[in-house]
């Protein structure tokens, strides 16, 4: 390196130091906002897990209301939200094997059990990173990447999200490494969030063969902890039940992400709109089959067999929050990785603006120059092209700055009078009744969201590209892919 070349690199690193520093700043004075205060969902989980000890259900109005109330008692939102309404509940739409950990911790006092979920979560979230590093991705640049994206996000709402994530990772560092066996078990295991688990299940069935055996062993166990918790009853209640009805109380939340609720807030009918959702789920977890095998191919990169349909499970699709975005991370961190030139620097791009949780930096200031600095630390990990690097920080930092400008406005609807829920009802019909009043009509909730979409969006069209390049008749199983990691210009 040239003596101008070094100290130009030695001027760009005390700038990311600096914006390190001032962000590390801004984020100390989070106070009562910060993510380890919150945990929002906690409650949730640790109450469903308390009803399965009582032989209770998971999913009705009682008992998760009470435990809901006895636990909700701190001063973030929640704790406040639970004081103000006495028939608040929210629900814990997830197959109950996911709540065998919280069963566990529901034998210990709620403050205990929280520490030790916010432990575990992050935990996750540093051996995804690890878990990345085996697939070439470096350290500098999956860390920025997951860190408000995932570690902050998931913290905040105490969300299972980074288990699944981490199942996901694994699986593809097995496949990379050739090991079918364990990419079965761990393409199972992202049953844990269903959503994504799903189209990983059809990728490891259709393109690895041996990890069929392994993957409905694993599934087969999870059935059949489902069934000794809830019974055939319990299960045919949250397939045939839970499953929509939590589809349909979110239809125009103002926290959802999914096709369903864009159109529902264009004014298509509900109807529509969800069938819509769900035929974009299927449409687009498809396209993610048909992308995946050649761009495993076209990178050398086996991983991307069971990434790629994770992406797509988190574009459009009926039901979707900010904390099920982090699919989308390991697909671009690994063709960001593997790629050069404008293939590069549009999937650097992409990331930065997917690592970034806009809707918590539109409402909080202090996370402004964190998502700049993340932004800077993927593009200088990536070595993007200078240019392209500076358009990139510029845009977002100009776009966080100008939503900034027009706080979020959504005020908590008072208590509603309007009805009472009976002990066994499903508790999405509260949950109904308390989204609805709690909708907008404020357009700056969906158009905080364009950037979000435009960057999926992106993503599929990169692989898309880099698909069609794939040499044709070449086989893209893992052990044709397993050995040839040389990385072709993109």
């Amino acid at each position: 390196m040239t003596s101008p070349q070094r100290r130009a690199g030695l001027i760009v690193a005390l700038l990311i130091a600096l914006l390190a520093a001032a962000a590390v700043r801004d984020l100390t004075r989070l106070g009562a906002a910060a993510p380890w205060k919150n945990m929002d969902e906690f409650a949730d989980f640790y109450c469903a897990g308390s009803a399965l000890i009582e032989r209770a259900s998971p999913y009705t109005y009682e008992p998760l209301r009470s435990c809901e109330h006895r636990v909700n008692t701190g001063e973030n939102f929640r704790g406040r939200l639970f004081r103000s309404d006495p028939a608040v509940a929210v629900p814990a739409p997830q197959p109950a094997y996911d709540f065998v950990p919280f069963m566990a911790l529901a034998a210990l006092p709620p403050d205990g059990a929280r520490i030790l979920d916010a432990a575990a979560i992050l935990a996750a979230v540093v051996l995804c990173v690890v878990a990345l590093g085996g697939l070439g991705v470096p350290a500098l640049v999956a860390a920025p990447a997951l860190l408000l994206s995932t570690a902050y996000v998931e913290l905040n709402t105490a969300q299972i999200v980074p288990f699944a994530l981490l199942a996901l990772v694994v699986c593809g560092l097995a496949l990379a490494r050739g090991n079918g066996g364990v990419a079965g078990v761990a393409a199972a295991l992202t049953a844990i969030e269903p959503t994504a688990g799903v189209p990983v299940f059809v990728a490891a069935l259709l393109f690895v063969p041996r990890a069929r055996g392994p993957l409905a062993l694993t599934l087969l166990a999870l059935a059949l902890v489902t069934l000794g918790l809830v019974g055939p009853r319990g299960l045919e209640q949250y397939v045939a039940g839970v499953l929509p009805a939590h589809a349909a109380s979110e239809l125009r939340f103002p926290f959802q992400y999914s096709l369903t609720y864009a159109l529902a807030v264009l004014g298509v009918p509900s109807g529509v709109a969800r069938l819509a959702g769900a035929f974009s789920y299927v449409l687009l977890i498809a396209v993610g089959l048909g992308i995946a095998p050649r761009a495993a191919t076209a990178l050398r990169r086996a991983e991307l067999l069971v990434f790629v349909p994770a992406l797509c499970s988190v574009i459009a699709g009926p039901f979707l929050h900010q904390e099920e975005l982090c699919f989308a991370l390991p697909a671009l961190l690994v063709v960001a990785t593997a790629s050069h030139g404008r293939a590069r620097a549009f999937a650097a791009a992409a990331l930065c603006v997917l690592s970034i949780p806009w809707i918590a930096v539109w409402g909080m200031k202090q996370l402004f120059l964190a998502s700049v600095f993340v932004s800077a630390a993927i593009l200088l990990g990536l070595r993007v092209a200078r240019w392209a690097a500076i358009a990139t920080i510029a845009g977002i930092a100009l776009g966080l700055y100008l939503i900034e400008l027009h706080p979020p406005h959504l005020p908590v609807p008072p208590p509603s009078a309007a009805r009472t829920y009976a002990a066994t009802e499903l508790v999405q019909r509260e949950w109904r009744d308390y989204t609805d009043r709690r909708s907008t009509s404020d357009f700056a909730w969906f158009a905080i969201k364009v950037p979000t979409w435009t960057a999926l969006l992106g993503a599929l069209a990169i692989l898309a590209a880099l698909s069609s390049r794939s040499p044709a008749g070449i086989e893209s199983s893992p052990e044709n892919l397993r050995g040839r990691r040389s990385l072709p210009t993109a």
